[in-house]
């Protein structure tokens, strides 16, 4: 017979809770954005360096090589970011901050970070932005951010030469902004899991195109933090619309 001491079972006194597990979380999440952050800014400042050629010319292959770790060291500060944000939006740790603005300044804003992406693709970047908006109080920040995860989707997964038409307009809940593409559209089974962290489509523009699936969710959750909603609707080959709705002042 064994004279081993079985260990003590485990009581609810010192289970973790949900709550100290989402604060486990939240601080890997924080110290690893830190930690990943650091050598990839060092990483960035002397390839923007050679990119510039401030410390001497490269033939044409050595400056093919410093765009590629540049586009890539940029894409690595992207995600880093959105795992950042999403875990912040998800957790409650970010407040909005509303500030009076127009839905004007907004898209402008988008255009002016989407403009070259959308030349790169061949695409045609369409706002229609007619007079006489409402007046918005909102968090900029948020919003822009929400408005651009969609156009953005919208540029990557459209076949070069589409069209991305966005569209602002007054309705009875606020202002009201859609973005609608000719890209590759959804199944309804796609559809249905839209907001899932990390979820992609198996189309073969998807698969060939760098994402995580992290745009959506965080448009969903910008959009939520903003007062608003947001709605979509796609069809394969077709294309897709995504609408988001905020309150505007009265």
């Amino acid at each position: 017979m064994s004279d081993q001491t079985p260990p003590p079972a485990q009581t609810t006194e010192n289970a973790p809770t949900v709550a100290s597990v989402e604060d486990m979380y939240m601080k890997f999440i924080s110290v690893m954005v830190h930690e990943i952050r650091k050598p990839m800014t060092s990483i960035r400042g002397y390839v923007d360096m050679l990119d510039k050629r401030l410390v001497g010319e490269l033939n044409d292959m050595q400056g093919q090589f410093v765009s590629t770790v540049r586009n890539n060291v940029l894409s690595m500060e992207q995600l880093v970011t959105d795992i950042s944000d999403i875990s912040k939006l998800r957790a409650g740790r970010l407040k909005a901050e509303p500030k009076m603005d127009v839905a004007k300044n907004v898209l402008l804003e988008v255009e002016k970070k989407l403009a070259e992406l959308a030349t790169q693709r061949q695409h045609a970047l369409e706002f229609d932005i007619p007079q006489g908006l409402p007046i918005l109080n909102i968090d900029k920040t948020r919003y822009t951010q929400a408005i651009i995860k969609i156009v953005d989707n919208a540029i990557k997964y459209t076949n070069p030469g589409g069209t991305i038409k966005i569209t602002a307009s007054a309705v009875p809940e606020g202002l009201q902004v859609l973005v609608e593409d000719n890209g590759v559209g959804m199944q309804p089974e796609e559809l249905a899991r839209l907001g899932e962290l990390f979820f992609r489509g198996d189309d073969e523009i998807v698969l060939n195109t760098k994402g995580y699936g992290l745009g959506i969710p965080i448009a969903m959750e910008c959009v939520k933090l903003c007062g608003g909603r947001l709605f979509y609707s796609s069809e394969k080959g077709v294309g897709s619309k995504f609408g988001i709705v905020v309150p505007a002042m009265s």
